[in-house]
């Protein structure tokens, strides 16, 4: 059952309840059964879904390692023909510049316009002259394959938002089976985030026929970089 019919049982499930109040404990139940379920699997059962799910919407998965994710990177940005890139203020972000300024120094016409991203940067030049952005995920969701960044001045969500090509770096240690279950495992930070932002994959809309679209607003593509040492 792919990530698609996992969602669709549940809105059956929902409506099934409204209309029926005496079906009401029987759907709790089954959405009780469905969660333990998950929090019972073993965590290489959760890398597996997740990858999987991340597919089935069209995302693209490099599996690496935490010495390499960077030069990776950098090599498949110059074969995208990536001009423009701007990043998080983290440290990975900074692992990233020096990696383009290496690939550069070593193939000059490979050079490519990195920047930490800061206020000086208007959302003009966000939306008209950045090719892609760079951000880092604090969990994985293996129900749903989806990435929860928490955003905040280091990490704008326009970033993750607007430029076509979304880049986003997961350590696979930290996917869990759920939204319920991250939530049950973690404690409030003492600054909350801004916003904190679910993604399963690039930009999507069935608005026209019905029919389901990849890339018509938003990022067009999306790549995980799955960190697997880490």
């Amino acid at each position: 059952m792919n990530s698609r019919e996992r969602i669709l049982q549940r809105l059956y499930a929902s409506q099934t309840s409204a209309q029926n109040p005496d079906q009401t404990h029987q759907a709790t139940g089954i959405q009780a059964e469905h969660a333990a379920g998950w929090t019972q699997l073993a965590q290489r059962e959760w890398l597996t879904s997740f990858k999987q799910n991340l597919l089935d919407n069209h995302a693209e998965i490099i599996e690496t390692t935490t010495a390499n994710w960077a030069r990776e990177l950098a090599q498949q940005l110059t074969a995208r023909g990536v001009k423009r890139l701007l990043s998080g203020e983290h440290e990975h972000g900074k692992v990233l510049l020096n990696a383009l300024v290496q690939n550069a120094a070593e193939q000059p016409s490979a050079a490519i316009d990195a920047h930490i991203v800061t206020t000086a940067f208007s959302k003009e030049e966000l939306f008209l002259t950045v090719d892609a952005g760079f951000s880092v995920a604090s969990a994985g969701l293996a129900e749903t394959g989806s990435l929860l960044l928490e955003t905040g001045p280091q990490e704008p969500r326009a970033l993750s938002l607007v430029p076509p090509l979304n880049i986003i770096l997961l350590n696979a240690s930290a996917i869990t089976a759920s939204f319920l279950t991250l939530v049950q495992a973690q404690t409030l930070p003492a600054q909350l985030p801004t916003n904190v932002l679910l993604i399963s994959g690039p930009s999507k809309t069935a608005d026209i026929q019905q029919t389901l679209a990849y890339g018509a607003h938003g990022p067009k593509e999306l790549i995980v970089l799955l960190l697997t040492d880490a």
